[in-house]
């Protein structure tokens, strides 16, 4: 069930090159490099088992399902996203929002950072693919928006809707670390400043994560196809769980297969 690498991709950049980007000199783009990729591969790790990413996954499994009802407010509320009746899907969004912070402050835990980078990643996935797939002919209605969100519960839209929020989701990790990691090997002498260059280095940081997380379109797609379709499930946090799981583990396996490769070369 997407097992199957795509082949040795393109790449824009390696993650060393990415790093050179912002520096010059005798700075160690080597050991910032690992350090970044060790500190963010350890906190995939635990990713896994935090309850505000599981609902998040779960939330986006369900929604567009949801949305492929004549009730979808009454359906959206059923799954704890509270909206007005025949909502946007900035509505939707927002109710997205609150659910996972609902999750995230039980048990009085508090709000974790991976938790806040998972649902921030949903929202910026489920809001960039209807928008992505909106009409563009016309002012798309909010009939539009319930029917794009509907489409997205095929196999193969959950499959792009799972690579954005992947792929969002380990670019933010990635930058948490890069954020904390930066002042430490680079100094004011060793550094381009200007906005041009940082500008370049953020989206060289955002095409590795979702060259990275392509893989996740075939995984995602199959396992839909399996789960949703073929046994008729009505998906649980439990199968969301699952799913997480999984996905992390091939996601750590491509981004080592890359970095080893591209340390190879």
């Amino acid at each position: 069930m997407g097992h199957v690498r795509l082949g040795r991709l393109p790449s824009s950049r390696d993650w060393r090159q990415i790093v050179a980007t912002v520096a010059a000199g005798d700075v160690s783009v080597a050991e910032l490099a690992d350090a970044v990729a060790d500190a963010s591969d350890k906190s995939l790790m635990k990713a896994i088992r935090d309850p505000a990413l599981i609902e998040a996954i779960w939330l986006l499994m369900k929604i567009p399902h949801a949305a492929r009802s004549p009730n979808f407010a009454q359906e959206l509320r059923a799954l704890g996203i509270s909206v007005p009746a025949n909502p946007s899907v900035i509505d939707v969004v927002a109710g997205f929002d609150a659910a996972v912070e609902a999750v995230q402050r039980q048990g009085g835990k508090g709000v974790t950072d991976l938790g806040e980078m998972a649902k921030q990643a949903g929202i910026a996935a489920l809001y960039g693919v209807v928008q992505d797939r909106l009409p563009s002919l016309w002012a798309p209605t909010r009939e539009d928006e319930r029917t794009t969100l509907a489409s997205l519960d095929a196999p193969d839209r959950f499959g792009d809707l799972s690579q954005r929020f992947f792929s969002r989701l380990v670019e933010h990790n990635i930058q948490y670390f890069l954020d904390r990691e930066m002042p430490k090997h680079i100094g004011p002498d060793r550094i381009n400043h200007s906005i041009g260059d940082m500008v370049a280095f953020d989206g060289a940081v955002r095409r590795h994560c979702e060259e990275t997380t392509v893989i996740m379109r075939a995984y995602a797609k199959d396992w839909l196809g399996s789960h949703g379709f073929h046994q008729g499930k009505d998906l649980s946090r439990k199968d969301a769980s699952n799913f997480s799981y999984t996905a992390f583990k091939k996601i750590r396996s491509e981004l080592t297969i890359r970095r080893n490769a591209h340390v190879s070369v």
